[in-house]
């Protein structure tokens, strides 16, 4: 354990949460490691054992946001809706988690934005379990072949969760548009 008292793990959890403060007050640009390690209390040296450089820091932040994105989506196909509400309930909240994000922490989001252009491990982990989820309430709603249906769902609203397409509309809430969008979709599956 380091001089810190804290354990590996928790050095790693609080850089990530002072790197997402320095991200949200000066922009990803100015995050410094060197920054992150004194406010935590260790050397930039200690950091980079656990870091290997700023953008594995950034990767951090953005890995863990979209954990608690994903966990939030599980929670909607654990619930005990209705299929077709649950279906609904999940595109409208992972629309609005993105939504948030974007209008209200712009830089990590453009910083999603380019790790998704990248096709980061962390992102591809992300999009494999959001479609396993997706396969899952599609599944549980009585659609046959829900794995090629997830496909066409996910490609027929990819202008709701692209993200520079979100960043570009933040400003507008298109969840009505979605809504109608998600029911017609859903309505050419079922024949």
């Amino acid at each position: 354990m380091p001089r810190t008292g804290l354990s590996a793990a928790e050095i790693r959890t609080k850089a990530i949460d002072v790197a997402l403060e320095h991200i949200r007050a000066h922009g990803f640009e100015k995050v410094r490691l060197t920054d992150v390690a004194r406010e935590l209390g260790i050397s930039h040296v200690a950091l980079y054992a656990h870091f290997a450089n700023k953008e594995a820091l950034l990767d951090a932040v953005l890995e863990r946001w979209l954990e608690e994105t994903s966990a939030s989506l599980e929670k909607v196909c654990a619930s005990d809706r209705k299929p077709e509400q649950k279906l609904e309930q999940w595109f409208v909240n992972q629309y609005a988690m993105k939504r948030d994000r974007a209008l209200h922490d712009r830089s990590t989001y453009s910083a999603f934005e380019t790790a998704t252009a990248a096709k980061k491990p962390f992102v591809k982990a992300y999009l494999a379990r959001r479609s396993a989820q997706l396969v899952g309430l599609l599944d549980e709603a009585g659609f046959d072949s829900p794995q090629r249906h997830a496909e066409v769902l996910l490609d027929g609203m990819a202008g709701f969760f692209h993200p520079r397409l979100i960043l570009e509309s933040a400003e507008q809430n298109r969840e009505p548009e979605l809504k109608r969008v998600l029911r017609t979709l859903l309505r050419g599956l079922e024949r």
